[in-house]
């Protein structure tokens, strides 16, 4: 992790927030947004800094009001976290960080629990037009239409996904810092992996390393599957042991400062002696850095598919890779915009500019196989000037790799 120093620049704070604003201001004018009400985490994030009481489910507890044309913001944050806030979020009013009204989530709490929020609007002159609201219940959606007379509530989802699209420079410092204990996570993995050794034990000592560096929350359900586990994949950590000839399969990430970033290595548990892991192993690998190669300024959705196929069209596993999604974003969300399908499905229109960052994620899953046949590779990569920049750098297995 980095530390401030006498000896070199640390992290400018200050600019990377005033880059997150430009930039969704921009995306509001773009959009013909007067004012923005934010509930999802990484947009509270994203505009105000707003570090979240992470939870497992979705609850209404935090809120950022945000107007066109303005610096100012109003904060909701926990009741009980507001005195909190107040004392360290210096970079906004402690008047503006505001407690988030106890109930307002029931579906029973009356329309003015909401009222807050209205008069935060107010209090930043916004007194009508369209207001984005970005993810909430529907008992919330209707109460702000009740609340907010003049105003048409609509989706600020593509908007404010689109301002997160291209990282600043100060981002891509922490994306590296995150890579890092990500990398030294997988490290660990990699050791645990061994016969007799539990799934769950595996991922155990990979959170030890996240929390001993301060990780503020897993990246999502960690994966460590193995053997049978991997195909059908199994998407989470069991108590499976692992046995000498498995495939064990690692995807693992985590939240550091506010960036998120991950990776997902495959091991062999023993040096492997079945040609069809190592062949599956083999296809993914090439797809994988095809795929990395071809994130250059001005490549399509489609052009990232295309050099994807090109290992995998005449692959004996073709038609065997997993549907959702060959990259992803990624950044103070874990899973962000843009999404690239696999080759052979329908992928938005997208064209790569200098400091997006794509998750590069090929998985190939084929049953039957003993051991287990299912493979995934994933890295964190910035797409530059020049070459894409590589943050995620754990060794892909020279046991797999060999002919």
């Amino acid at each position: 992790m980095r530390y401030d120093v006498d000896w070199r620049d640390g992290i400018d704070y200050a600019d990377l927030r005033r880059f997150r604003h430009h930039r969704v201001q921009q995306a509001m004018a773009a959009a013909d947004l007067d004012a923005v009400v934010a509930f999802e985490y990484a947009n509270c994030r994203y505009i105000a800094g707003l570090r979240p009481l992470w939870a497992p489910n979705f609850m209404v507890r935090q809120a950022v009001v945000s107007v066109r044309g303005s610096d100012d913001v109003v904060v909701f944050v926990h009741q009980d976290d507001a005195p909190h806030r107040r004392a360290t979020m210096t970079w906004v009013p402690p008047e503006r960080i505001r407690a988030f009204p106890t109930g307002v989530v029931s579906e029973t709490a009356p329309a003015s629990a909401l009222q807050p929020i209205a008069d935060a609007l107010t209090e930043l002159g916004c007194h009508g037009g369209r207001v984005g609201v970005d993810i909430a219940t529907v008992t919330v959606l209707r109460r702000l239409e009740q609340l907010l007379d003049g105003y048409t509530i609509v989706d600020a989802n593509a908007p404010l996904n689109g301002s997160r699209l291209v990282k600043a420079p100060t981002e891509v410092a922490l994306l590296e810092d995150a890579s890092v204990i990500v990398d030294l996570a997988m490290a660990t993995a990699e050791q645990a992996v061994q016969p007799g050794v539990r799934e769950c034990d595996v991922l155990a000592e990979v959170m030890k390393v996240f929390y001993t560096h301060n990780a503020e929350v897993p990246q999502c359900n960690l994966i460590v599957c193995s053997g049978p586990n991997t195909a059908p994949m199994q998407r989470f950590a069991g108590d499976r042991m692992i046995r000498p000839g498995d495939l064990v399969f690692v995807d693992i990430g985590a939240c550091f400062n506010g960036i998120f970033s991950e990776a997902t290595r495959t091991f062999a548990c023993v040096a492997p002696d079945n040609d069809t892991q190592r062949e599956i192993y083999r296809t993914v690998y090439d797809i994988h850095r095809a795929t990395i190669d071809s994130l250059r300024p001005g490549a399509l959705a489609t052009d990232v598919q295309a050099a994807a196929l090109k290992h995998y069209a005449d692959s004996p596993f073709y038609g065997r890779m997993q549907e959702m999604i060959i990259a992803h974003g990624i950044g103070v969300g874990y899973a962000e915009p843009p999404f690239i399908a696999p080759p052979g499905r329908g992928t938005p229109d997208l064209v790569l500019e200098p400091g997006m960052v794509l998750a590069v994620v090929p998985t190939i899953i084929v049953p039957g196989v003993s051991g287990g046949g299912g493979v995934r590779l994933e890295d964190v990569v910035v797409v530059t000037d020049g070459d894409p920049n590589v943050l995620t750098r754990h060794p892909y297995s020279a046991a797999l790799l060999a002919r």
